[in-house]
């Protein structure tokens, strides 16, 4: 699949000491160029929304208002495709703006619809809505509200950039909500016509851990976290990372908000690969150090017998030290070879993970190392047998 996602919503601490419902949420569907729903589809479109702490209904209406944008936003796209209307800068920031306006007109009224039902206001799911359309050319992307969006494009050394001023009020925790009489007004919309990388749409509950609010720029080392990981792994193994992150105390030392992240990264097909074809798994890290180790054992076996069974040393303390040398060296080039191999070791979210990957780390180096050595003993005692085979046999007179 092109576009790799990951859609994660935690309680926050404070929400579980008050016994109040996580009140955020986020979702994303992913659309192929006819507009239908497909897992390799190009066009991703996801929404995160954070109710309002004060509001009954606001994780009602959180859910109701990604799921709406979405649905809305599903149809835009498949006549955004049909028209061929994002060839040009100009006419997709039309469209993006259209689309956005109708889509918070669609919030409201499924929110009127809601409050009927349940006999109170529309002001009971108050929220704040971050939405987000890309394809591998372009991007359109649309705030309500606190929170943020970060973007980075494909191109080399390209920074991360915050596409929007979190809204904020004149009183900590206010903001904007689209059930605000302004919130069309409040309302930002931004298109970028650049190849996308990397996007993540957040929840103000990680803002101070994302966002330098100083100068209001990104943090580099969050997001290469999460950019490096989704580059790396699969889907299902970084959710479950990442939502085991967004739960543990390091993170709700930081914040006691309900805390929602959702992840787009793009995988670009390499250079000389047909991408209509299925491409090879990335994650085959397991096997690569696995090799390595195997070829080092039997490097190594071969260069401490040709040093210290074919060769007599006259000084047993000279042989000591350069063995030990020799063994220092290797060992120390295996276990950068090894960590350079292994990137989650590095891109971890906690510690709990750098040493499970450190044991297995070293479980598979020690079992290729071990069966590298076999294997050379192996193959030079076939060797010598074959040749003693093969030589003349002579009887004495």
């Amino acid at each position: 699949m092109p576009w790799k996602a990951i859609a994660c919503s935690e309680i926050g601490t404070s929400h579980q000491k008050s016994r109040l419902p996580c009140q955020d949420y986020t979702e994303f569907i992913r659309l192929n160029n006819a507009g239908k729903l497909a897992d390799d589809g190009k066009i991703v479109i996801g929404a995160v929304s954070d109710g309002a702490g004060s509001c009954k209904y606001s994780d009602v209406g959180s859910k109701l208002a990604v799921k709406t944008a979405l649905k809305h936003l599903q149809n835009c796209a498949k006549e955004l495709k049909e028209n061929q209307k994002d060839s040009s800068p100009e006419i997709l920031e039309d469209w993006a703006n259209q689309a956005f306006v109708k889509t918070l007109e669609k919030v409201k009224k499924a929110f009127g619809q809601k409050a009927k039902e349940k006999s109170c206001s529309p002001k009971d799911f108050s929220c704040t809505l971050l939405v987000v359309i890309a394809s591998p050319n372009w991007l359109a992307a649309m705030q309500i509200g606190d929170g943020f969006i970060v973007t980075r494009n494909r191109k080399p050394k390209s920074e991360y950039k915050l596409l929007f001023h979190p809204s904020k009020g004149e009183y900590a925790n206010e903001t904007t909500f689209v059930t605000a009489a302004n919130a069309r007004e409040k309302m930002q919309v931004k298109t970028l016509f650049d190849e996308q990388q990397f996007i993540c749409a957040a929840s103000d509950g990680l803002e101070r851990m994302a966002i330098n609010l100083k100068d209001l720029q990104p943090h580099p080392p969050f997001f290469e976290m999460f950019e490096r990981a989704l580059e790396i792994r699969n889907e299902n193994e970084e959710k479950l990372s990442t939502k085991d992150w967004l739960k543990s105390q390091d993170v709700n030392k930081k914040t006691d908000d309900d805390k929602t992240i959702l992840l787009f990264w793009y995988e670009y097909s390499q250079p000389g690969e047909n991408p209509s074809l299925p491409r090879v798994k990335r994650d085959n890290r397991y096997y690569t150090i696995f090799l390595v180790n195997v070829l080092s054992g039997m490097f190594w076996n071969s260069l401490y017998h040709d040093l210290f069974v074919d060769i007599k040393f006259n000084d047993l303390t000279l042989q000591w030290m350069i063995s030990v040398l020799i063994a220092i060296l290797l060992t120390v080039v295996i276990i950068l070879v090894n960590f350079y191999i292994y990137k989650p070791l590095k891109y971890s979210k906690f510690l709990s993970q750098k040493v499970k990957s450190l044991f297995d780390l070293l479980i598979i180096s020690f079992l290729g190392l071990a069966l590298g050595g076999a294997l050379y003993y192996s193959i030079r005692k076939s060797i010598l047998y074959l040749f003693q085979l093969q030589s003349p046999i002579t009887t004495p007179k």
